[in-house]
């Protein structure tokens, strides 16, 4: 998640759902988030709408919003993104995207791309690029294992 409040024109979030054992599995998926004035008034009256009323909220919602996913079905297919096909999502998993794309909750932290970023925030490009850095990025690495 980008963490910042302006939502530029046409702007894409990346974002991971972790897995619930026993409940589904992890979901990385792109999503253009719901502006302020249209999250208040797909709200609107939310709770006093029938409860069909109410999921068709959300299935329209995720169709228009979410641009791609990597769920996949039992046999290891890619599902695609259709109402039906959202018809079929445990209730915790809709939910959450749901929540994630209308800005009322935020994805969680995908570990291996934090990995990835945390290594490459710890490099002095100055030292790195000077030729010069053998003796600081062995002494690094030795500290690292010593953790």
């Amino acid at each position: 998640m980008s963490g910042k409040a302006f939502i530029p024109d046409g702007y894409t979030e990346d974002c991971c759902i972790k897995a619930l054992p026993n409940l589904h599995e992890e979901v990385h998926f792109k999503f253009r988030p719901v502006l302020p004035e249209a999250i208040r008034a797909l709200m609107h009256n939310y709770f006093e709408k029938t409860a069909k009323q109410q999921g068709e909220i959300v299935e329209q919602t995720l169709l228009r919003q979410v641009i791609e996913w990597d769920l996949c079905d039992h046999k290891g297919e890619p599902v695609k993104l259709t109402v039906g096909n959202l018809r079929r999502i445990k209730k915790p998993l809709k939910d959450r995207l749901f929540n994630i794309v209308t800005c009322f909750e935020s994805g969680d932290v995908d570990l291996e791309t934090k990995a990835e970023t945390d290594k490459s925030s710890d490099l002095d490009f100055d030292d790195l690029l000077s030729g010069e850095s053998d003796g600081i990025i062995t002494s690094k690495i030795e500290g690292e294992s010593k953790n």
